[in-house]
């Protein structure tokens, strides 16, 4: 059962939480042991399973013309995120509810940061960030290359990939269409779980011809995350993202 924990709308049964376009977006989807995750799992929330494999996703996006309540934040040019999160669901009335917990996420606006954080009920990081990416324009014919970079400490990280053709078939049953489905987010404060259903259209998305990856990732998400992201990843695509609408969350009980 859910609980609303915010006032609602006649219209949508909730009111808007957030509108953004999620843009330039890339994927790397690893494999791991689902033990590593066990003891992070909020309540009221269990593990999600693909062809019975747990996985972790290390994702980065920019994000542009974002509103919270309806009122624009303004950020010149959008700004970075990138994030590393898990796949989760819980059983209602409906069938399943599916989205994604967040190990960590990091955005390039300090304004950002602060306020994502309070909204969500989570610890956003600033860091600073760069993207150069190209091909997600309707005019260009080219498949979309994406580079972002992020400094941690004095060393800079990096995702580097070049889309190589558009994926016909990303509905549920393939592994594409596992991670995309899980278009809910998930947070947890104090022994109380949240969820923040989204809202968007189908994406567009392309699998990797070539991907390079440079990630501290013991600095930025933890030891215990090393081995599992220095594997190939299982799967790595691109995608143009869309306009997204995160709804008020629900307090589980």
């Amino acid at each position: 059962m859910a609980e609303i924990i915010d006032d609602l709308s006649e219209a949508s049964g909730r009111k808007t939480l957030l509108k953004a376009r999620f843009t330039e977006l890339v994927a790397l989807n690893f494999k791991i042991d689902p033990k590593i995750l066990l003891d992070r799992i909020p309540a009221k929330l269990e593990l999600d399973y693909f062809e019975g494999e747990t996985y972790v996703s290390l994702v980065a996006m920019v994000l542009r013309r974002v509103r919270v309540w309806g009122i624009p934040l303004h950020v010149a040019g959008g700004f970075g995120e990138f994030n590393l999160r898990y796949y989760v669901r819980r059983k209602d009335v409906d069938g399943y509810q599916r989205g994604a917990c967040f190990l960590k996420d990091y955005v390039s606006s300090s304004m950002a940061a602060w306020i994502l954080g309070s909204l969500f009920k989570a610890d956003f990081g600033r860091v600073k960030m760069k993207f150069d990416n190209t091909g997600f324009r309707s005019k260009e014919t080219a498949a979309p290359k994406v580079d972002y970079r992020w400094k941690v400490d004095d060393r800079w990280n990096r995702i580097r990939v070049r889309g190589r053709k558009k994926m016909k078939n990303t509905g549920p049953g393939t592994k594409v269409g596992f991670i995309l489905e899980h278009s809910n987010e998930y947070s947890s404060r104090g022994g109380r779980t949240f969820e923040y259903r989204a809202s968007r259209p189908a994406w567009t998305v392309w699998d990797a011809a070539q991907a390079n990856f440079t990630c501290d990732v013991k600095r930025l998400f933890g030891e215990e995350f090393v081995k599992p992201l220095a594997k190939r990843p299982a799967s790595v695509f691109v995608s143009t993202g869309s306009d997204v609408t995160i709804f008020r969350p629900i307090e589980l009980t």
